[in-house]
Formats: C-alpha cells, structure tokens, sequence
C-alpha cells in the first residue's frame, strides 16, 4: 500500500530555499570585489576584511576609509558611509567596535542589501565571512559541501 503525504508547509518552505555550502563565492557588486567567503551560521552579521581603518567626516557624516583586498589578495582602498556601529564578542569573550556598513552582496542569483562589519581578518583564510543576517530566510547551508552554486 503506497500512502501519500501532504507536504507541510515547512516542506514547501524548504523548495523556496538556496541550498549553499560551508564556502560559496559572493559578489559585492557596488564594490566590485568578489570573495571566496565563509558561511557561518554562529555569525549574528557578515563581516569583510578591512584594515587602516580611519575615521572621516563630510558634510556632517561618518564615513570610513579602510583597506581590504579581493580574492587574488590586491589592495583596494575604500570609503564608505558608516551606518552603525556593534560592540561584538569573539569566541574568547573579548569584545571590541566595529563600524558597519550598508552594502549589496550576491549569492549566486539572489542579492540582498545587508549591514557588514568591518574586521581585521588578516590570519584568517576566509577575507568574507557570510552571517545570518544575510542567510536568514533565503538558504539553507550544508556544511558538507563547498561551493555548491559553483567555482
């Protein structure tokens, strides 16, 4: 006897979503810069490498100028409005401020305009790091896999 069940509503949300891996290329368009990154679920926001960061005002707005590189590691200095800051916690406990920024980032076909923090991230491999803030309600992660929308 073959029974047949109805799909749930959390089945029909499943189908909706982008199945990505533990690693996928992201594109900030606006920046043109194209990241190797690294999906973490535990991250709250996404964060991009920056350094030499310097505070900078124009015509009454912080702004910031900072130095982060692509995926072939070149330099590129950038200014961009700062849109808040976050005090955030490291995994040792120690919190310090970073400024954040409003920027389009894409995953394959979907792009969303989400708050990043800038980060030194000069030991890490990954110069990108995607949190939930831009995976909430769009993806699904299978941290077995890596590079699931391609190389």
């Amino acid at each position: 006897m073959l029974v047949f069940i109805a799909p749930t509503s959390e089945a029909q949300l499943l189908k909706e979503k982008v199945l990505i891996g533990r690693v996928e290329w992201v594109d900030l368009p606006d920046l043109k810069i194209r990241h190797r990154a690294r999906i973490d679920t535990g991250a709250k926001t996404t964060s991009l490498h920056a350094v030499k960061i310097e505070e900078v005002e124009q015509r009454g707005d912080l702004f910031v100028k900072f130095e982060t590189v692509d995926a072939d590691g070149k330099k590129i200095d950038l200014l961009r409005k700062v849109d808040t800051t976050q005090k955030v916690s490291n995994t040792a406990g120690a919190v310090s401020k970073r400024y954040v920024i409003k920027e389009k980032v894409r995953i394959g076909s979907i792009e969303r305009e989400i708050l990043i923090n800038l980060n030194d991230r000069s030991g890490m491999e990954y110069k990108f790091l995607v949190g939930r803030n831009l995976l909430l309600g769009r993806f699904i992660v299978d941290v077995a896999r890596s590079h699931v929308l391609g190389d």
